[in-house]
């Protein structure tokens, strides 16, 4: 069969639909690069991180029966979890599982079922992916344990659990015979190692001979130590950008959202980094018009930002997940968000221009990814985005450059000779 796939949400819904993708290739099906009208098949995995998610992955059921007309349609992922008669019946519709037992899919391409079921208690090992040239992502953890109050997460994927350290070296070591940068990704990748009586450094300590570039997705405040920090600085393969998610900078706003941290706390955790990776980029994500914040909170919050000095920042309005502890609180008028929003998004921009402006000079070894009007861009290591001269270059060469610019959207590197 020809079967093609469309995934949202985050680095895990990815790699977990890449890892099917590869199965089925080994089943000898062919995979579709995208949506026409000859596919067979469509497995679409679904996010629910926000009301607009979940909605967004019921509009693709109409959006895949316009392109792909006599498709059958196999639903995975959060947000047939939390809702899978949305999607049950629905025309094309043939199969759906929630965010367990994908690889159960496989077995039903010419069945109808809804099978969703509850997160199980131990990592599910999945097909190893293809592996990409320039950067693949490698799943080490799933669930989460933090409960944080806006979030419906913990409820659709479960209790954190890790996947075992030799798996993940194995994968590691096969993908960097392909790619040149490896990002680690989980749902909660700060809990790795929690369930195996292990930590975080042991997994760094295994990395540190993979022959590729070692990117960390999202990190949670409380994985920050010194000698976390030690280990990462004696890796020789680590990308020093640092995605630290804080969702407020306000004390009181932070306990409702039951984050177990004190701004100081958090404030403290970025020095740190700064002081041990001066040159590193620190982003984080934030989460704006949570119900019980008020204007106080959002000006601390604000203020915390700015001694943050974020490199950039995803901003997020809060968004009513029922059956979290947060959808009991009355919601703050929409207005009044939206201009929120638009005041830290103002200091986002600020922020990231001085950032930009701290690399003139610096040298970079940059991952080139894709052509752009002449120019081949791609991310140094702390993922600067880097603009370069086409001239012999192509995509996925690893060079070094020194920073003369900014240019676009990023930076503009001085091409000085291929890693």
């Amino acid at each position: 069969m020809k079967i093609a796939f469309l995934t949202l949400g985050c680095k895990v819904n990815q790699y977990e639909a890449d890892s099917l993708a590869q199965s089925l290739r080994e089943r000898g099906h062919e995979i579709a690069p995208n949506l026409d009208e000859s596919v067979d098949i469509v497995f679409l995995s679904t996010c629910a991180v926000t009301n607009e998610a979940e909605r967004k992955s019921r509009q693709m059921i109409s959006k895949i029966k316009k392109e792909c007309p006599n498709a059958k349609i196999m639903v995975c992922g959060c947000a047939s979890q939390h809702n899978p008669k949305n999607f049950d019946g629905k025309d094309g519709v043939m199969s759906i599982v929630g965010t367990s037992g994908k690889e159960w899919l496989l077995d039903m391409l010419d069945q109808k079922a809804c099978y969703v079921i509850d997160a199980p208690y131990d990592y599910e090992e999945m097909t190893s992916p293809k592996k990409h040239r320039t950067r693949s992502y490698l799943k080490i953890q799933d669930g989460c344990n933090n409960f944080c109050s806006y979030c419906l997460i913990p409820y659709l994927r479960g209790r954190s659990r890790s996947r075992n350290l030799e798996s993940i070296v194995v994968e590691a070591f096969n993908m960097a015979k392909e790619s040149k940068e490896i990002v680690i990704t989980g749902i909660d990748v700060s809990s790795w190692g929690e369930d195996l009586n292990c930590d975080i450094i042991s997994l760094v300590e295994s990395l540190k001979t993979i022959r590729a570039r070692i990117r960390f997705s999202s990190m949670e405040a409380k994985i920050i130590t010194k000698d976390f920090l030690e280990a990462l600085k004696n890796m020789p393969n680590f990308c020093p950008h640092f995605h630290l998610s804080m969702q407020s900078g306000a004390n009181k706003t932070l306990k409702d959202m039951n984050r177990k941290y004190t701004k100081e706390e958090f404030l403290d955790k970025v020095f740190m980094i700064k002081k041990a990776f001066p040159n590193c980029a620190i982003t984080t994500d934030l989460i704006v018009g949570f119900p019980t914040e008020t204007e106080e909170d959002f000006k601390e919050t604000l203020e915390t930002v700015k001694k943050a000095e974020f490199a950039d920042m995803h901003i997020f309005p809060y968004s009513k997940r029922d059956g979290t502890a947060a959808a009991r609180f009355k919601m703050i008028d929409g207005e009044i968000v939206k201009e929120r929003i638009e005041r830290v998004t103002r200091l986002k921009n600020e922020l990231h221009q001085k950032f930009l402006s701290s690399q003139m000079g610096l040298y970079h070894e940059v991952l080139l990814e894709q052509e752009v009007n002449g120019y081949l861009v791609g991310h140094s290591q702390n993922f600067s985005k880097v603009y370069v001269k086409k001239g012999d270059l192509k995509p996925n060469d690893m060079v070094a450059v020194k920073i003369v610019g900014l240019w676009e959207d990023g930076l503009l590197g001085e091409f000085i000779q291929k890693c």
